[in-house]
C-alpha cells in the first residue's frame, strides 16, 4: 500500500480508502471478509456514513481489532428510521445516532466527523450557526472527534465551507463524469433549471471545481473523494456489464483520475460489495502507467448523464418503504436485457414499485436532480408489480 500525508491533519491515509455504500445491507460474514482483506492490503481509511445498526455492528466486530491502525469517519446528521436511511437535522436524533456510532463501532472517538449531506445554502447556514456544528465542536473538545468535515455534492457549499475556516476535511464527489459536466449540475437540477437558462452573469459568478481544488490547496484542506466510480456509471463492467456505462473506464483508471490533482491531498473511498470489487480497486496500487492512463475520456457527457441514478439512496426515506436505489438499478439493468436473476432479485424485494404513491419526496431529495419517482413508474412498467 502507498500512504500519503493528508492536508492539515496528522493522518497518513492509504491511497485507496473504503466506503460502506455497497456492504450496507450485506451480512456479517461478507462484511468481515471485505474488511479483513482491505486491512490486509493496507487500507486504513473507512467511511461509515450509514446509521444502520447491523452495518455498524458488523464493522465494529472486525475493526475493533485494528482500531489503533485505522481511521474511522462518522457522519453527524445520518439516521435510520423504520429501517430506512434518512438525513436529519434534529439534534436529539443526531446525538442518538452518534452515541450509537461509538457503541456499535466499539470505539470512543471518530477520526473525522462529517456534517452530513449538505447541498443547500440555507441548510449550510442552519448547520453552521445552529446546534450541529456546536455539537461537533463539543465532541472534538471532548476527544470524541479528532477532525470536523462536511460532506456535500455542491461546489458552492464546498467552497463556502473551505473558506469558512470551520472544517478540517471536505467530502466531495470527484470523478471524470462530474468534473466534465458544466459547473455544478446538481445545484441547477434541484432548482429545475438548465445551465443554458442561466444568464451570462450567473455563469461567470458560479464557482468551478478548479476554484474549489485551488481553495483546498491554499488552506491545506484534504478531500475524501466520494463516488469515484460515479455509482458505477463510468465503469465498463458494472454489475457484470448489465449497466451500460456512460464512460468505459476501469476502477484503476477512475482512482488514477482522482489522484491526478497534484496540489490537493485526495483519498477516494469507493464502495465495494464484495472482495472481488475490492480487489479491482486495490489493483491501482500495483498498476502500470498504461493501466492508469485515463486519456480516453471525453467531455461530451452532459446529455448522457441527464437521468442517470447514482444509486446512493439519498432520496430516502420512502413513506412506503421502497428501496428506491435498488429498484432503479434493477430497472436500468432490465432495460439492457431481462434475466431470471434480475426477476428473482426484484421479486425478493419486500416492497415493490406498485406500492409507490408518487408523492415526489424522493425526487425532491435527490442531490443530482434525478426524477426518482419517474424511475419508479419506469420500473413498474418493466416488472409489472
Amino acid at each position: 500500500m502507498i500512504y500519503q500525508d493528508f492536508g492539515k491533519t496528522d493522518m497518513k491515509v492509504s491511497v485507496v480508502g473504503m466506503g460502506c455504500e455497497y456492504v450496507w445491507h450485506a451480512d456479517g460474514e461478507t462484511t468481515a471478509q471485505v474488511l479483513e482483506r482491505a486491512i490486509a492490503a493496507g487500507v486504513n481509511y473507512f467511511d461509515i456514513f450509514v446509521a444502520t445498526p447491523a452495518t455498524r455492528e458488523h464493522y465494529g466486530k472486525t475493526l475493533k481489532k485494528y482500531r489503533d491502525k485505522i481511521y474511522l469517519a462518522a457522519h453527524l446528521g445520518a439516521a435510520e428510521i423504520d429501517g430506512q436511511y434518512m438525513k436529519t437535522r434534529d439534534m436529539a436524533l443526531c446525538r442518538q445516532f452518534m452515541e450509537e456510532f461509538y457503541d456499535k463501532l466499539q470505539t470512543n472517538y471518530a477520526d473525522v466527523l462529517f456534517l452530513h449531506n449538505c447541498d443547500q445554502l440555507d441548510d449550510y447556514h442552519t448547520i453552521m450557526t445552529g446546534g450541529m456544528y456546536d455539537y461537533a465542536q463539543e465532541l472534538k473538545a471532548a476527544g470524541k472527534a479528532r477532525y470536523i468535515g462536511i460532506s456535500t455534492h455542491s461546489t458552492v457549499i464546498a467552497l463556502e465551507a473551505v473558506k469558512s475556516g470551520k472544517i478540517d476535511v471536505l467530502m466531495f464527489p470527484v470523478n471524470p463524469l462530474f468534473n466534465m459536466l458544466p459547473q455544478d449540475i446538481a445545484d441547477f437540477r434541484m432548482k429545475g433549471r438548465k445551465m443554458e437558462a442561466l444568464s451570462e452573469e450567473e455563469k461567470a459568478a458560479y464557482p468551478t471545481k478548479d476554484e474549489l481544488y485551488e481553495a483546498c490547496a491554499q488552506r491545506n484542506i484534504p478531500i475524501i473523494a466520494m463516488k469515484p466510480f460515479a455509482g458505477g456509471n463510468i465503469l465498463k463492467d458494472h454489475e457484470g456489464g448489465l449497466i451500460k456505462g456512460i464512460m468505459s473506464l476501469t476502477p484503476v483508471q477512475c482512482i488514477s483520475y482522482v489522484h491526478s490533482f497534484p496540489n490537493v491531498d485526495i483519498c477516494p473511498v469507493p464502495g465495494v460489495k464484495d472482495v472481488a470489487e475490492l480487489e479491482a480497486a486495490l489493483a491501482y496500487v500495483t498498476a502500470t502507467d498504461e493501466e492508469k492512463d485515463f486519456s480516453e475520456i471525453n467531455d461530451s457527457l452532459a446529455a448522457k448523464f441527464e437521468s442517470r441514478c447514482m444509486y446512493c439512496n439519498h432520496c430516502q426515506p420512502c413513506p412506503k418503504g421502497i428501496d428506491i436505489a435498488e429498484v432503479t438499478k434493477l430497472a436500468d439493468m432490465a432495460e439492457q436485457g431481462m434475466t431470471d436473476e434480475l426477476r428473482t432479485r426484484y421479486d425478493a424485494l419486500e416492497v415493490k414499485t406498485g406500492d409507490c404513491i408518487q408523492c415526489g419526496g424522493c425526487t425532491g431529495r435527490c442531490p443530482f436532480g434525478i426524477d426518482a419517482a419517474g424511475n419508479m413508474r419506469r420500473a413498474l412498467k418493466i416488472y409489472g408489480c
